[in-house]
């Protein structure tokens, strides 16, 4: 069988400030053939956000090594690039073909002119809230407790925010520090904090390294207390939706969607557990023990395009609503999103 080797979780909302910022000279009348069409051949080169990797770039990873894509006639190439705003300005300069951004970058995106649209949508976001401590295990227990983030305003902190407010709390009920990545695992580990905003595979590491007699349990999910917020989405130039660049487009969305049933199969535990754990660089077990949870969070949609109208509309609301993306250009979900690229893949 072939397997693939690459790791994924995200780092979504904190792309939008950072899109806005590189995309703010592309201006309101960015013509879409701003964005560079997938070339008439079926070379593809595909935007992947994390470096370090992200768990979630698992599914594009098992998609290569499966050959999914190559059974379609694609050459299909994997850029990891440091963030979603670099895959996003890649993207739109035509630098690369196509890739995964977090939503609300999409919005931000969208909103500074940007010319991309999302064919499908991975909609759940991985973050989780977990304690070390017995007793802190219950959001309203959080109060007045110190959890270790990534940054102020950064996806963690964000999901935080988020989670916290579930139950009553705000920004003041508790205390931040500022961590973030493997240090925030190591802190847990060597029980210099109690509380933490983790992805699966962090909490899977935690409890693989936690010294005896003390667990890490998780207490809440961001997907779980907001079920309308949106992670990330594979885009394309809009322009890339149109001839026969679009049949690539509509092959590829099948080439995912065959690796996003791969993935589910149980009988591929291990293999794919091993492509994540040859990116990560985590241990097999980790990723093994990481997995179910990502898919049971259905962070990758097994029948639908991921791209749910309602969700992709809360998202826009909240970027508004945050003050990321004036309410006057903020982009409707018809701007955003083309269904027909994943209606072709499926024949639905």
């Amino acid at each position: 069988m072939k397997i693939s080797r690459r790791r994924s979780a995200l780092a979504g909302a904190a792309t939008v400030l950072a899109l806005v910022g590189v995309l703010a000279g592309c201006g309101d009348g960015a013509s879409d053939t701003a964005a560079g069409s997938a070339p008439a051949d079926a070379k593809m080169t595909i935007g992947l956000p994390g470096i370090p990797p992200i768990f979630l770039n698992t599914v594009m990873y098992v998609g290569e090594k499966q050959g999914f894509f190559k059974d379609r006639g694609l050459d299909v190439t994997l850029r990891p690039l440091t963030t979603g705003a670099d895959v996003g300005r890649a993207v739109q300069s035509g630098e690369i073909q196509g890739g995964i951004i977090g939503t609300p970058g999409a919005v931000a995106l969208r909103a500074t002119g940007g010319s991309v649209v999302a064919v499908m949508g991975f909609p759940k976001p991985t973050y989780l809230l977990a304690s070390t401590d017995p007793a802190i295990d219950s959001c309203d227990a959080v109060k007045g407790k110190t959890v270790a983030v990534d940054a102020v305003g950064a996806p963690k902190a964000l999901a935080l925010g988020t989670m916290l407010k579930s139950c009553g709390l705000g920004p003041k009920d508790v205390s931040t520090i500022n961590v973030g990545g493997p240090p925030t695992v190591d802190a847990l580990v060597a029980g210099q904090v109690k509380v933490a905003v983790l992805h699966p595979d962090e909490l899977a590491t935690v409890q693989e390294k936690i010294k005896p007699g003390t667990e890490a349990k998780e207490i809440m999910t961001l997907a779980g207390v907001d079920p309308l917020e949106h992670y990330t989405v594979l885009v394309a130039p809009k322009s890339a939706l149109e001839g026969k660049a679009r049949e690539q487009w509509v092959d590829m969305v099948a080439g995912v969607r065959e690796s996003i049933a791969y993935m589910n199969d149980p009988a591929h535990l291990k293999e794919v557990a091993a492509v994540a754990a040859g990116f990560t660089k985590e241990p097999s077990s980790v990723t093994e023990a990481a997995l179910p949870k990502f898919l049971s969070l259905g962070v990758w949609p097994k029948t639908e395009d991921g791209l749910d109208r309602a969700a992709v509309e809360h998202t826009i609301e909240g970027a508004v609503a945050a003050g990321n993306v004036p309410k006057q250009k903020a982009p409707t979900y018809d701007d955003m999103v083309d269904p027909s690229v994943f209606a072709d893949a499926t024949g639905k």
